[in-house]
């Protein structure tokens, strides 16, 4: 330390002219450097926020708004991811074999009754009054039958319980709810009967 002091004390000290320009030599490096560094950064973090989108955008449209899909024993699963296009869907069905009718409901709405003439009582007929009678209809409708919700987004189709002519009327239902997307109302409409379009109403359950 005392060797490094006394080399310090005997550099003469710098005139002012000399200090301004190591300033400007100084600040010239720093704006030089700056221009150097910014734009590449510049170009990365442009490159790094359009894969950004990139990656969004293939992440929005990665999986298709619903799916059909024939299993070996003739059942269909139908794949529900988002509502829109219900007549997309119908189409879907209509070449799997099935004839459909397919509404997409917003929260808190239904389809106004009646739109069809269903083949059993789970579409029209009295409600079911007690466990019996619930086993009973369950075991008696074809339309409950015809569809069962086997996941949060997929039901599955047994065409076997659907005669020729009849009608699969599907109401889903908007649940408001990432967990539960959906709720589902299936029913057999008689064959060759019509479904009145939905006229929707407010629902509280």
């Amino acid at each position: 330390m005392d060797a490094l002091k006394t080399m310090w004390e005997t550099i003469p000290a710098a005139t002012p002219g000399e200090l301004a320009g190591a300033r400007r030599r100084l600040l010239s490096g720093m704006h030089s450097r700056r221009r150097l560094v910014t734009t590449p950064r510049l170009l990365v973090a442009a490159s790094a926020a359009a894969t950004a989108v990139a990656a969004a955008l293939a992440i929005g449209s990665g999986a298709p708004a619903y799916a059909v899909a024939e299993s070996p024993d003739g059942t269909l699963t139908v794949t529900v991811n988002e509502l829109h296009d219900p007549e997309g869907l119908e189409a879907k069905l209509g070449a799997a074999g099935v004839k459909a009718d397919v509404t997409f409901l917003a929260p808190g709405t239904r389809c106004a009754a009646p739109r069809f003439a269903g083949v059993d009582s789970a579409y029209g007929g009295p409600p079911a009054a007690g466990p019996g009678k619930l086993r009973s209809l369950v075991n008696e409708s074809r339309s409950l039958k015809a569809t069962t919700v086997t996941s949060i987004r997929t039901i599955r189709i047994s065409p076997e319980h659907i005669r020729p002519g009849e009608t699969l009327v599907m109401e889903f239902r908007d649940n408001a709810n990432a967990q539960v997307p959906w709720r589902l109302g299936s029913w057999l409409a008689q064959a060759d009967t019509p479904v009145q379009p939905c006229t929707t109403v407010a629902d509280a359950g």
